[in-house]
């Protein structure tokens, strides 16, 4: 038994060498392996070994990868990523251009190297760097990480994140619109597909509502689009158009909104709507404040027959199943903190004089829409 876990070892480390290289072969090995070696070195204890081997490895791969977004979102705040987009440039460069302190930073770069988002060179007594594989939205999960942070101090006081909060011109609204259209573009286009909806000609969105406004106009190619939303958000409206390939002729009207709905203007002429998609309304501030009066307009402005797609974390009665990642990201933007369940929201909604609610769950039930019929 000793021989053959010596044997067992040597075999064990001439594999770990090949999961250094970290290529398929070895992403494999570091998957199997350990299973197989836990099943031939002790296998009346196999499952009890099991078991904590894989609790000690979700942990390990939790902590690689928030370092690993870490590393590529304090690049990314530090503008790394734009300033080396164009070709190699050194580390000294990148160094002035940024304000970073140079040994710091060369940990840094070489860590994206290391997690394939970087290329890295020498050039005589020069280290030069380029982007190989830029992230998508990093900016936006970055600014999520930073909001997770303060979770305690949000929890206990009652307010969101300081950075996330959609008021706070100062924060990081910007990332937050782009990552959440970027969401909503993939989520709703499940969700045209999942729910049939039916003579669209014409809709209201808010800033966040672009990349849905996109998914309608695939199926509803004459689709009239009208846009409202706080100024600082409505004014990065023109490059999402351009982003999500919104032609100007669709877009029929867009306004400048207070965010109460009594004041605003939802379009040139306030009736004769097919859709209205409200995000997060219904939980962003109290009900009486915001929410009743958003769901109570959308619903006079929508014809018979049309539809209130309201974007929320729905979970189950229990709350304990549903989005509800989704529903503790919602707490660092909501003043409310309000979460919905599926029995309260219908009721909720019908309440407004909504004939039909469906709930809709999208991306493995990771995000859901209730979609109300007038």
């Amino acid at each position: 038994m000793k021989l053959l876990e010596e044997l067992l070892d040597n075999v064990y480390q001439i594999l770990e060498n090949q999961v250094e290289k970290k290529n398929t072969v070895g992403n494999l090995i570091r998957e199997v392996f350990p299973v197989i070696y836990l099943l031939a070195k002790n296998p009346r204890r196999f499952r009890e070994n099991i078991r904590s081997y894989l609790s000690s490895k979700n942990l390990y791969d939790f902590n690689s990868e928030l370092i690993k977004l870490s590393a590529l979102g304090t690049a990314a705040e530090l503008g790394i990523f734009e300033l080396i987009s164009d070709g190699w440039k050194s580390l000294n460069e990148i160094a002035n251009h940024t304000g970073a302190e140079p040994r710091r930073l060369e940990t840094l770069l070489d860590s994206l190297v290391h997690f394939g988002f970087l290329d890295k060179k020498l050039e005589g007594q020069n280290t030069l760097y380029k982007t190989k594989n830029p992230p998508r939205d990093i900016k936006f999960l970055w600014a999520q990480i930073k909001g997770l942070s303060t979770l305690p101090k949000i929890i206990k006081e009652g307010k969101p994140s300081e950075n996330l909060d959609i008021y706070n011109l100062e924060g990081d609204y910007l990332p937050m619109l782009y990552g959440v259209n970027s969401f909503l573009y993939t989520a709703t286009r499940e969700l045209m597909r999942k729910y049939k909806f039916e003579n669209i000609k014409r809709i209201m969105v808010g800033s966040m509502g672009i990349s849905f406004a996109k998914n309608i106009q695939k199926k509803f190619p004459d689709v009239e689009i009208h846009i409202g939303c706080y100024p600082h958000l409505i004014r990065h409206v023109p490059s999402l158009k351009l982003k999500y390939k919104i032609p100007d002729s669709s877009i029929i009207s867009m306004k400048d909104h207070k965010g109460v709905p009594s004041e605003d203007r939802w379009g040139d002429e306030e009736k004769g709507y097919d859709l209205v998609f409200l995000t997060k309304k219904l939980s962003l501030r109290s009900l009486e404040e915001f929410g009743h009066s958003f769901l109570s307009k959308a619903f006079n402005v929508l014809r018979s027959g049309g539809y209130a797609v309201i974007w929320e974390s729905i979970v189950d009665d229990s709350g304990t199943n549903g989005p509800i990642n989704e529903s503790i990201l919602d707490l660092l933007t909501s003043y409310s903190g309000k979460r919905w369940k599926e029995s309260e929201i219908a009721s909720y909604v019908k309440s407004i004089g909504f004939k039909d609610v469906k709930i809709v769950k999208c991306l493995a039930g990771e995000t859901t829409f209730a979609v109300a019929v007038k």
